[in-house]
């Protein structure tokens, strides 16, 4: 009786080895597809240098724009820490736009999933939180800026966009981390899988811009503010 026991608890442990590595086995070979489905790139050097082209010119408009103020030959009656604080806080975001941080994705010929999803990251990061939150909407938040001319028609459009771009952005990045295919690669995942690393960049590419156009929007009011005053 002892020994049919043995003889059955082996027979246990046999199969239950082979099942185990049955799916280790499964496993592998699936995460295998799914390793090539995170291999795939997608051609955007023609498309980076145009959005390159059009964020270095609206660049240089803000910087003309928020230049047009000196505060030493400034001979205006307006307050003039609210002055300062406005071109501070859009060179900050300059500085932030330019820096090989944020160039570096318009310089890129090919792109992959990580690189759509490092590029998500670094523009809420950057972009969204250290220069249109930390910088332009506590700006907007200030006593001696709240004194400019047409604040209060400025002030919700910038809040309205910013809230949009917000929502639009961690959508976005949503889309990518739950991306992950624990199946069989077919044509039609590794298609579906193309158009997410291309449709991520997309979408994160034109909020790059949206909000380079919040920041023209802002500095053409600037400027209008200081010729005005």
């Amino acid at each position: 009786m002892k020994k049919i026991l043995l003889e059955y608890a082996n027979i246990f442990a046999y199969t239950l080895t082979g099942l185990l590595f049955g799916l280790a086995f499964f496993l592998l070979f699936i995460n295998f597809y799914h390793m090539q489905e995170l291999a795939t790139v997608v051609d955007v050097k023609a498309y980076n240098e145009t959005n390159k082209a059009e964020v270095l010119n609206k660049v240089g408009i803000i910087k003309n724009n928020i230049n047009v103020y000196d505060q030493l030959s400034y001979n205006g009656s307006l307050n003039i820490y609210g002055l300062n604080t406005v071109q501070l806080k859009l060179q900050d975001c300059i500085d932030i736009i330019e820096s090989n941080d944020m160039m570096k994705y318009l310089d890129l010929d090919e792109i992959g999933i990580q690189d759509s999803y490092n590029f998500t990251i670094d523009f809420k990061n950057k972009i969204l939180n250290d220069c249109l939150v930390m910088q332009i909407k506590s700006m907007f938040n200030t006593d001696t800026v709240a004194t400019l001319p047409n604040f209060n028609v400025i002030k919700p459009y910038i809040d309205l966009d910013l809230d949009n771009l917000i929502g639009s952005t961690s959508y976005v990045q949503n889309n990518i981390e739950n991306s992950d295919h624990y199946y069989f690669s077919t044509d039609t995942n590794r298609t579906n899988f193309f158009d997410l690393v291309d449709d991520s960049y997309v979408d994160v590419m034109n909020n790059y811009q949206s909000a380079l156009d919040l920041l023209v929007e802002i500095s053409n009011w600037y400027r209008n503010v200081v010729v005005g005053g």
